[in-house]
């Protein structure tokens, strides 16, 4: 339950769209399509394409700031485009031909279009190990997506601690550009997220309208 005053604190979309059935959804702004995968070896993952027509993805911006996975490696492959990798403090711009790259868990990265790309950029990413609770998964992506899509739909600007608390239940954070000891670091974004996030603003984890009911979610 949301009281008046957490919402005058806070405000959020008075109605969320029901995504959980869908096997791809849609970026705020239009700028990207992320589509739920399932390989052969039984993997799930994520084909993102990020429209270069868009002015979102032409300013480098369809991407997500600099963060965190502290339980999982992050895996991409370019189908299509260049990507620019932030990793740690070397950037990387990479398409098909460089294969499968690697972010190790506890990594600080960002990725977005990168700026010599011409032409849709499409990438497949994934986290191992996979199945594991409060992980980077497709939930956690449906959650993160279809929260901020439907606060540009309804002209609001996303909270920074919705995403603060969404991000650290999937065992991500966000991070400063310089190097924090990785204990500091989560114990700062513990206390946004859940003293200030779900006990004081009443934001939750996850919601029904975004989340699929089973964890192994993506389609074959």
């Amino acid at each position: 339950m949301v009281y008046r005053w957490q919402l005058w604190l806070s405000p959020r979309p008075v109605k969320r769209t029901p995504i959980s059935s869908e096997p791809r959804i849609v970026q705020a702004h239009d700028a990207a399509l992320f589509e739920f995968l399932k390989e052969d070896d039984g993997r799930w993952v994520v084909r993102e394409t990020h429209h270069f027509n868009n002015k979102v993805v032409r300013d480098g911006l369809s991407g997500p700031p600099l963060h965190i996975h502290w339980l999982q490696t992050e895996y991409f492959k370019v189908e299509k485009g260049v990507i620019g990798i932030m990793k740690n403090e070397k950037e990387i711009a990479a398409t098909k031909e460089d294969g499968i790259l690697e972010i190790p868990a506890g990594t600080r990265h960002r990725f977005w279009a990168h700026s010599s790309t011409t032409e849709d950029l499409v990438f497949k990413v994934w986290a191992e190990p996979q199945d594991i609770d409060h992980s980077f998964d497709e939930n956690f992506l449906r959650n993160f997506t279809g929260y901020q899509r439907d606060c540009q739909v309804q002209n609001l600007k996303p909270s920074p601690f919705q995403l603060i608390l969404l991000s650290y239940n999937s065992s991500t954070m966000g991070t400063p550009p310089f190097w924090m000891p990785l204990w500091l670091l989560k114990a700062v974004n513990y206390i946004l997220a859940f003293w200030i996030a779900k006990a004081l603003l009443g934001y939750q984890e996850n919601y029904i309208e975004y989340t699929r009911p089973n964890k192994t979610t993506a389609q074959d």
